[in-house]
């Protein structure tokens, strides 16, 4: 949810989001991504990968040197193909 939402922004320019006049998107955005990072999805049973290249995984570490792992690379569990929509 948090990569289709347009996560990735939100990692790479913080202020972007913040100045959005989407109040119902930000609230979206921002309350996955706090539930990401606290673990609060206690089953990882499927995969997900968000399918970013090396080279952009090394600029959003570069800009936010604390930024998790869960976040730009892929997740524990079984993989399974789910059309998007």
């Amino acid at each position: 949810m948090f990569h289709y939402a347009d996560g990735y922004r939100l990692l790479e320019s913080p202020d972007e989001i913040s100045s959005s006049s989407l109040e119902e998107w930000k609230v979206f955005l921002k309350k996955i991504y706090n539930k990401l990072l606290s673990l609060d999805f206690k089953s990882q049973d499927i995969s997900f990968d968000p399918e970013l290249t090396k080279i952009q995984k090394y600029k959003l570490k570069k800009k936010n040197l604390d930024l998790p792992d869960v976040l730009i690379s892929k997740s524990p569990g079984e993989e399974i193909d789910i059309p998007k929509l």
